[in-house]
């Protein structure tokens, strides 16, 4: 242990050896101490997972969610974002010892908490079937269809097509906005996730203190009886926070700043206020929708928005312009939101 990249699954609060079913990425997993914490790693090479089939990157996001899975029956922790390395020993360290205070504040309050996931999908047939007994549109457009030969009737086919879309459309908002006002009554907050088709309702992630799973799943019951069987639901978990608290950790080099400044016109002695200041002034002068066709400037706009994003992620923890060639940036992720690492740090 200790050769190569090191691939980053969480932080616990303990410096053990923690015994595991599964393999990590590439190898054995093993803590990297810093007081009583301990960043949980495995020695990799470097994948750049951007330049990955999908298939590829999804096996490995799932191993690095079981190994995670894995420690959440024995040890709190608060996961890392997939696909966060450090390139030695003394970077794991590095990490834990700048967000340390932090840490160790939210561990106990991420040992009381869980995440689930609920998934409602439609039954076909069954929703299709009230469509047309609830929408006297839809049986008009059927029946008229039903009269007619295939080549009469492909433009009505296209059009109940369209119509069948809209009425599953606003009958899928009415019933995620039901089922989301009853299961927010026992969780603390909630993460809404890509829905993957039309028959898919609801890919949400409930946060929940861990007494509230049973009346969560009493919840999901009662939503299951009120829908008449014409909804699958699917929970999920209990998970780590995945959506609530996960650290990203990245580490960009000194040049990088330099050209995100240079990119937004600032000089190095530049401050927060100066960052948000050249980049509104920047991206609304150059944004797509004022410069219409020219010179691709979706592009444009996207290397802005990036050397904003990278400065306010420096300028969030560090004060001055930096000296080393590699430079951390790290943020908790709190659905959406960022916990600033920077009061801890200092």
């Amino acid at each position: 242990m200790g050769e190569g990249w090191k691939h980053l699954y969480g932080v616990i609060g303990t410096t053990e050896n923690i015994a595991l079913d599964s393999q990590g990425q590439g190898g054995p997993i093993y803590p990297v101490a810093y007081k009583e914490l301990s960043a949980l790693v495995s020695d990799v090479p470097f994948v750049d997972y951007r330049g990955l089939a999908k298939d590829l990157v999804l096996r490995h996001l799932l191993d690095h969610q079981r190994v995670i899975e894995g420690v959440m029956h024995s040890h709190s922790i608060i996961p890392f974002k997939f696909g966060s390395f450090a390139y030695t020993e003394k970077e794991v360290k590095q990490i834990l010892t700048q967000g340390y205070s932090f840490f160790k504040s939210l561990l106990p309050w991420v040992g009381e908490r869980v995440e689930l996931e609920l998934v409602a999908t439609w039954d076909k047939g069954k929703i299709l079937k009230t469509l047309y007994e609830e929408e006297s549109e839809i049986q008009s457009l059927q029946k008229n269809i039903g009269t007619k030969s295939e080549e009469d009737a492909f433009l009505e086919k296209i059009k109940l097509g369209k119509l069948v879309r809209q009425c599953l459309l606003k009958k899928k908002i009415l019933s995620r906005e039901q089922m989301i006002s009853q299961l927010k009554e026992c969780a603390e907050s909630y993460c809404d996730h890509d829905v993957m088709d039309d028959v898919m309702i609801l890919n949400t992630a409930f946060l929940l203190r861990k007494e509230m799973e049973k009346e969560f799943d009493r919840k999901v019951q009662h939503l299951d009886h009120a829908f008449l069987g014409k909804v699958s639901f699917k929970v999920i978990g209990p998970l780590p926070l995945y959506s609530f608290k996960c650290i990203e950790a990245e580490w960009v080099g000194a040049s990088e700043i330099r050209e995100a400044l240079a990119l937004l016109d600032l000089s190095e002695n530049a401050s927060p206020a100066d960052v948000r200041s050249a980049y509104y002034q920047k991206a609304k002068s150059i944004h797509p929708d004022k410069m219409g066709y020219l010179l691709n400037p979706s592009s444009e706009f996207e290397r802005v928005s990036e050397a904003y994003n990278i400065l306010r992620r420096y300028y969030n923890q560090y004060r001055s312009f930096p000296i080393e060639n590699r430079i951390l940036l790290m943020e908790v992720r709190t659905n959406g939101r960022n916990d600033s690492l920077k009061k801890e740090c200092e």
